[in-house]
């Protein structure tokens, strides 16, 4: 029997951004893997981190070292986890290097095991959304058989073949993608200084494992992890990179990630004129609509227009619903109110809008801070100031931002969320 699960996710005010869910949320999640899963207790990191944002994982694990799929696909401990209750998300990750071998190899020693344990799944229930973990290339490749296949003599070579291999596993079972090996290649390509690896150039270290656990944050909850306060030992900057990353790749492409489930998203952009506003809907998967725009009006339309009779604010729900799962974000709109300018006071940072996408800035001396950073969404980084016991006056697109200031040394941040009328 088919049944509904509700995700409501109550979102931040955003003007013409994605939105970023804020509402407490439960998911019952089985881990199938090996080592790259429970080193440094990976899933207890993403527990810890759903924690910090106000969400609850409840999770098991059946990972053995060096198992692959076609081992767990006869393993008894992993079949009766699979089996033992209803699953929201079972997330199966395959042995480190069998996905980057050659496509006819995959072909066998890979893609009919990952089916065999989709079924299973679904056996279980029919409702339980498969997720491939997408892992990461070696350092240095995989010298032990880069003889027989040339494209896995590099990392970026082995992590070509990985990502290829788990997004047909994707198309293949129905399932979508946690992308942590693109977020890894990221960190890999633009920020060497956080290694993120072992010794042994395999596992993950900590900041691997903190990568990990954040993209498979936003893949399950479809929430932002930028602003977790939880860390796991590291410190603020590396943590808020790592968590930056993770945001990026994650919802930069989710209508890639998740495109072949039936996990659906409710995350949605609008444009105001006047007072008319234009939704534009970003569902992952084909799924109903139904809009509620906070004055008595409703659509059902995936995009649609609405026009308000009066100034004032309205707070818009947009609900996706699919025959297993229903998920829910809400954004304020503010339609003609004339925007705060009394300054408020955020994590030693003054903060006033100025109207019209006008903010001014002010670091008291005694703050220590002394370089400030604004960062869009998507974290990318937009503004970059040097200021102590001074103002900057700058202009902004309406809408959701987060900053970081920053000593001189870099050794406090400060981090705070920035909405611009």
């Amino acid at each position: 029997m088919k049944k509904n699960r509700f995700l409501v996710l109550v979102l931040l005010a955003i003007m013409c951004c994605t939105n970023s869910a804020t509402h407490a949320t439960t998911r019952r999640v089985l881990f199938i893997g090996n080592s790259y899963t429970y080193v440094n207790n990976m899933p207890l990191i993403l527990q810890n981190i759903a924690l910090a944002k106000g969400d609850t994982l409840i999770y098991d694990e059946s990972d053995p070292g060096g198992y692959t799929f076609a081992m767990h696909s006869v393993y008894p401990a992993t079949i009766t986890k699979i089996f033992s209750q209803q699953w929201d998300v079972v997330v199966l990750q395959e042995q480190s290097q069998l996905p980057s071998f050659p496509p006819a190899e995959v072909d066998t020693e890979v893609y009919p095991y990952a089916h065999r344990l989709d079924s299973m799944i679904h056996a279980n229930d029919t409702c339980t959304q498969t997720m491939f973990l997408m892992t990461w290339g070696h350092a240095n490749g995989d010298p032990s058989n880069c003889a027989f296949y040339p494209v896995i003599c590099t990392y970026a070579g082995a992590q070509m073949r990985l990502r290829e291999s788990y997004l047909q596993m994707a198309l293949n079972n129905h399932a979508v993608v946690a992308p942590v090996g693109m977020a890894w290649k990221k960190v890999m390509d633009s920020i060497p200084s956080i290694w993120l690896y072992m010794s042994d150039s395999s596992h993950p270290s900590v900041p691997g494992s903190y990568l990990e656990a954040s993209v498979m944050y936003g893949s399950i909850f479809h929430k932002r992890t930028l602003g977790c306060t939880y860390t796991d030992g590291l410190s603020t900057s590396v943590a808020t990179t790592l968590q930056q990353v993770a945001d990026r790749v994650v919802f930069d492409s989710l209508n890639q990630w998740q495109q072949h489930g039936h996990y659906p998203y409710a995350g949605f952009t609008d444009a105001l004129a006047g007072t008319t506003a234009t939704f534009t809907g970003h569902p992952t998967v084909p799924t109903g609509n139904n809009w509620t725009f906070g004055d008595g009006g409703t659509d059902t339309a995936a995009n649609p227009v609405h026009h308000y009779l009066s100034n004032g604010t309205y707070v818009v729900s947009h609900t996706v619903h699919t025959n297993c799962f229903t998920e829910t974000l809400t954004d304020t709109l503010h339609i003609g109110v004339t925007a705060v300018s009394n300054p408020v006071t955020q994590n030693g940072v003054i903060v006033t809008q100025l109207g019209n996408g006008g903010v001014a800035f002010s670091i008291p001396l005694a703050s220590n801070f002394y370089f400030m950073e604004v960062y869009d969404l998507n974290g990318k980084m937009i503004r970059k100031y040097s200021l102590s016991g001074g103002n900057i006056t700058d202009q902004f697109v309406p809408g959701f931002y987060h900053y970081k200031a920053y000593s001189a040394d870099r050794s406090s941040v400060s981090i705070g969320k920035l909405f611009v009328y």
